[in-house]
């Protein structure tokens, strides 16, 4: 018998857990390293007009927009959890930095800050970059949303 716990069970025992609790878990599994997110290869090729977190809306223009705006609100409403984004990386390039030079290619600073982001990325890898940084902060990304432009 094997006691092995796959990322499906994971996220289905923090679906009925309590909102503090969560918020702990999902924080104390990004600092250890597990990545709960799902990919969305389904936005591939879509535009954005806006995304939805915790039940409010923000326009956004693409999907490189929705990653720099709701990493930029994350750290402006958590200014005391903002240094958590640096703890992501790729096995190859960090994401997150202080220093433009540890970028090779696209990045930009969020606005207000002193943080640079890597932006050089397709739609799905961004989408899944903004669970990321959600659950670095410790907010479910089941809460996060993007809507894409139908038109």
């Amino acid at each position: 018998m094997t006691n092995t716990i796959t990322l499906e069970d994971i996220r289905k025992i923090l679906e009925e857990m309590p909102p503090e609790e969560k918020t702990k878990v999902l924080m104390a599994l990004a600092k250890g390293g597990v990545d709960i997110t799902k990919s969305r290869g389904d936005l591939t090729g879509t535009g954005v007009s806006a995304f939805i977190l915790e039940n409010t809306t923000y326009e956004a223009d693409s999907h490189k927009d929705v990653f720099i705006k709701l990493t930029q609100h994350l750290i402006r409403k958590y200014p005391d959890k903002r240094d958590c984004v640096f703890g992501m990386q790729g096995r190859t390039k960090k994401y997150f930095s202080r220093s433009v030079s540890d970028f090779k290619n696209v990045y930009e600073n969020i606005k207000g800050t002193d943080i640079f982001v890597d932006t050089n990325e397709n739609a799905a890898q961004l989408n899944r970059r903004c669970q990321r940084v959600l659950q670095a902060f410790g907010i479910d990304p089941a809460s996060f949303t993007v809507i894409p432009k139908y038109f």
